[in-house]
């Protein structure tokens, strides 16, 4: 797919997990932003470099039972009906890299915002390697 005029490693990871049902990591905009912002990688990190550490990190979540991986706390950020591909049968590790995408999603559009991130009111605050002060 990378051969393709216009395909990058976004998009055909993109095409692998949500209609090959791959257990392949995407690496989005957002995933780059809150990953800097976090300290867990710097902005000049490479896509494949940023791929792999996720994956290393989302593995072992993916062995958990499913009834394990989800903490009782209701985020709610979705404005329609998921579609008949998010409700698709997956394996456990592919399910994983979908969902917490989906979730790193609706943070990088809700609260870590390009211009003007909303740290103070961010659900993954708890976790920035600072007192919180915005970028």
């Amino acid at each position: 797919m990378l051969s393709l005029n216009g395909v990058g490693p976004e998009a055909a990871d993109s095409i692998l997990l949500y209609s090959g049902q791959h257990p392949v990591f995407v690496v989005d905009a957002y995933t780059r932003r809150i990953a800097e912002r976090h300290g867990i990688a710097g902005g000049n990190a490479k896509y494949e470099e940023l791929r792999e550490l996720f994956e290393q990190a989302l593995g072992s979540v993916a062995q958990m039972p499913a009834k394990l991986r989800v903490k009782n706390q209701k985020l709610d950020f979705t404005s329609h009906s998921p579609s008949a591909m998010s409700l698709a049968l997956r394996s456990p590790v592919a399910q994983v890299y979908n969902d917490m995408l989906g979730l790193i999603v609706a943070v990088g559009k809700h609260y870590c915002l390009t211009a003007q991130a909303r740290c103070e009111r961010c659900p993954l605050r708890e976790f920035l390697p600072y007192s919180g002060v915005n970028l």
